[in-house]
């Protein structure tokens, strides 16, 4: 029972359970879904789309993968690194959320690697 700001969590010997491992997984899975949606959102516009509507799309897209998508994977590897040093946490879900938001970083350091690498045919 919580009173004048105190809860059972402070009691000694209450373990509370962590869960940057649920974390991890969550961010790695909400980034990817954040991804699809951006990338639906530039394949389903028509062609005849307004310049407003296609560059707001184009900035949601850019957004999404070059800011938000990055560091919500770093977070999820740093939080499944977390998971994986606390005893009170779910190591399988910190497991799976390194796994998960390291290839996504690794998937994209080699998109940008090969976009990187085809400047040379444009110049």
């Amino acid at each position: 029972m919580a009173q004048w700001g105190r809860s059972d969590a402070a009691l000694p010997g209450v373990v509370t359970k962590s869960t940057f491992g649920e974390w991890s997984v969550v961010l790695a899975l909400a980034a990817l879904a954040t991804g699809a949606i951006a990338i639906t959102a530039l394949i389903a516009m028509p062609s005849d789309a307004s310049p407003l509507l296609q560059n707001s799309a184009t900035g949601f897209f850019a957004a999404v993968f070059f800011l938000a998508g990055p560091l919500a994977h770093l977070t999820g590897a740093v939080f499944g690194l977390m998971a994986l040093g606390r005893q009170n946490d779910n190591r399988v879900l910190g497991l799976a959320g390194i796994v998960v938001n390291g290839a996504s970083l690794a998937a994209g350091v080699f998109m940008l690697w090969a976009m990187a690498s085809t400047f040379g045919a444009f110049t």
